[in-house]
């Protein structure tokens, strides 16, 4: 009888781990949430960043975008139509010589199937002013994203005018 309780307490245990590891590490959302994670640490930029870093941060960039990407931006007149475009925008992007902290807070993800998701979320930078006291713009952005050759990539991004106060 003892054997047969341990059996089972074994076997239950071993489910767990399947269901916390597959929520991990394969679960879609958590892929895609990953993945925009990796996005941000992107396009952030740390204080006084030498070019070779900036360069490695722009090709790690480069790999999380569709070759195709759409990206506007509320208040810019052009909507970037290929990676190299929206590439070109985030190279000539200086948000302060003290650098810049992106983060996406707010993130809600919508798979729309096995191969697309679209996250909605508050893309939130972070720059410290001249006193070192940070300061954050806030803008919420629709992002989809498509699963190719077994990586999520955004193909789509879209960023709103942050609401006026009246």
């Amino acid at each position: 009888m003892r054997r047969g309780g341990s059996v089972y307490v074994a076997a239950v245990f071993a489910l767990l781990f399947g269901y916390f590891a597959y929520q991990w590490w394969f679960n879609p959302s958590r892929a895609v949430k990953r993945r925009l994670g990796e996005v941000a640490a992107a396009l952030s930029m740390p204080p006084d960043e030498a070019q070779a870093a900036r360069v490695a941060r722009l090709a790690r960039l480069r790999g999380y975008l569709a070759d195709n990407v759409q990206v506007t931006a509320a208040g810019h007149d052009r909507r970037l139509t290929s990676r190299d475009e929206a590439l070109a925008a985030a190279a000539a992007w200086k948000a302060s010589p003290n650098g810049g902290d992106v983060h996406f807070a707010d993130l809600r993800i919508t798979l729309e199937s096995k191969a697309s998701a679209r996250a909605y979320l508050t893309v939130e930078v972070t720059t410290p002013d001249a006193q070192g006291r940070p300061s954050i713009d806030a803008r919420d952005a629709t992002v989809a994203l498509a699963l190719r050759d077994g990586e999520w990539v955004v193909t789509e991004a879209d960023a709103k005018e942050p609401p006026r106060l009246p």
